[in-house]
């Protein structure tokens, strides 16, 4: 549907509702504007009266096309879904979290407030604040410093306290479930390192298989996974965290969420293309261990979660080098991932010697 007819669309399936949602914001007036177009979704905000700051956002998804002869590396999960199926799991996700998260201090909501399933769209409630991302990025060498260490360690205690909570209070759930078991995680280990296709990689893959084989059992403990846990899903403000764009698709290990955080802190794309200019280590394991310690408990046994994590690390290493955009920037970004791969390959190291730590 076109941008102009979306935009009615929304206008005329909020209007009755808007007093409701926002009882506390008396006005005369709606208006709707772009904030972002993208090829996968459609962001629009809702402003009462003109204000500057939304009261609301609209997510429209998209069917993407993907590219012939792309994405041919081995996948955790490769299960299409219809922009219909997706948008209302991501409601769904939206309002579990509320349900667990809406009352504990530190931690905010995003309010599911209508769901317009014939346009694959959700009407959300607004929050005002930087990515977990951008606090983080902001202690960057390249940005000069000008963050806060202390507002990102901050950040991403609220990170494991709030995974923590989610999944202690969520429901239970009979979704499908991958990576259940020890086999599965040591058959995908094999499967990235002969993708990788190098005897350094494969050394890293065939000692990972053998720490799975010791520190994680036959079975492994499940939840239902959000999707997505990373920094650039999280806002930040007075020391208040929101997760957003939920995707509880599957149930999985329960380290797989905290993981795919850490791996993403770890990999954030400004580390890997400077080949570890960005960031020094002290930074980056402050922040590692902030939301560890939320999460686990200052003297958990951390051998699970970083075999886990191996896995995790080599899925989206993989998807760096295998980038399915065939344009220039797509191809300037894999031959610059490649050239890091000693750096990827030390972080790699660094797990199997944690895990075999204990």
């Amino acid at each position: 549907m076109a941008v102009g007819r979306l935009v009615e669309t929304l206008l005329q399936s909020i209007v009755p509702h808007t007093h409701e949602w926002f009882p506390d914001q008396p006005h005369s007036g709606l208006e709707v504007r772009v904030l972002a177009d993208r090829p996968k979704c459609l962001l629009l905000t809702v402003h009462l009266d003109g204000a500057e700051v939304p009261a609301a956002l609209a997510k429209f998804r998209r069917d993407s096309v993907s590219r012939p002869g792309a994405g041919t590396r081995p996948r955790l999960r490769d299960e299409p879904a219809t922009v219909e199926q997706l948008t209302v799991l991501e409601w769904s996700g939206l309002a579990a979290i509320e349900r667990a998260c809406g009352d504990t201090a530190g931690l905010g909501v995003v309010r599911p407030l209508l769901l317009m399933r014939d346009d694959a769209g959700i009407v959300m409630s607004f929050t005002d604040a930087p990515t977990l991302r951008n606090v983080v990025l902001d202690l960057s060498r390249l940005r000069r410093g000008r963050g806060s260490l202390d507002d990102a360690i901050a950040g991403c205690t609220l990170a494991g306290r709030w995974l923590r909570t989610f999944q202690e209070r969520s429901e239970e759930s009979d979704r499908p479930v991958r990576q259940g078991t020890r086999e599965v995680v040591v058959d995908r280990l094999r499967a990235y390192g002969e993708f990788l296709d190098s005897r350094d990689w494969r050394r890293v893959a065939t000692k990972g298989t053998q720490l799975v084989s010791e520190r994680l059992p036959r079975e492994l403990p499940l939840t239902v996974g959000h999707g997505d846990f990373a920094p650039r899903n999280m806002l930040l403000r007075d020391g208040r965290l929101t997760v957003l764009d939920p995707l509880p698709r599957w149930r999985v290990p329960t380290y797989d969420d905290l993981c795919r955080f850490l791996v993403g802190i770890r990999l954030i794309g400004e580390q890997v293309h400077t080949h570890g200019l960005a960031f020094g280590a002290g930074a980056l394991d402050a922040l590692e261990a902030a939301v560890v310690a939320a999460y686990l408990g200052p003297h958990a046994d951390q051998a699970p979660l970083r075999a886990y994590e191996l896995l995790i690390l080599m899925d989206k290493w993989t998807a760096m080098l295998d980038n399915p955009r065939r344009d220039v920037p797509g191809r300037i970004a894999r031959r610059s991932a490649a050239l890091a791969d000693h750096r990827v390959r030390a972080e790699a190291e660094r797990l199997l010697d944690l895990a075999s730590q204990g």
